[in-house]
């Protein structure tokens, strides 16, 4: 496991951190008030990002690297996954005006 997630690059780590967002945000905005979805759209690309970024350290690999590409890494996830986020919210906004 440790090799795969050491394996992903920044692109590759984008489109997974992307997809997991947009399906966890869509679970959770399907119950929750219109509100909330803006916050759903922020947070769960951070958090998913940031769990996938410091997962090879948490599983034993050496951390010095890591700390030194975290704002690049983390950084260029969340963008892709608050993006794909992003458009479920303004996907299910429409479905809802209809």
């Amino acid at each position: 496991m440790r090799n795969l997630l050491e394996s992903l690059s920044l692109g590759s780590g984008a489109a997974v951190v992307a997809v997991l967002s947009a399906g966890i945000v869509w679970l959770l905005c399907r119950g929750c008030a219109p509100p909330l979805r803006k916050f759903w759209a922020v947070v769960v690309p951070f958090l998913v990002a940031c769990c996938l970024y410091w997962s090879p350290v948490w599983l034993g690999a050496d951390p010095s690297e890591y700390h030194a590409w975290a704002a690049i890494g983390i950084g260029a996830w969340f963008v892709a996954g608050a993006l794909a986020s992003g458009a479920v919210v303004f996907m299910m906004h429409g479905n809802r005006a209809k």
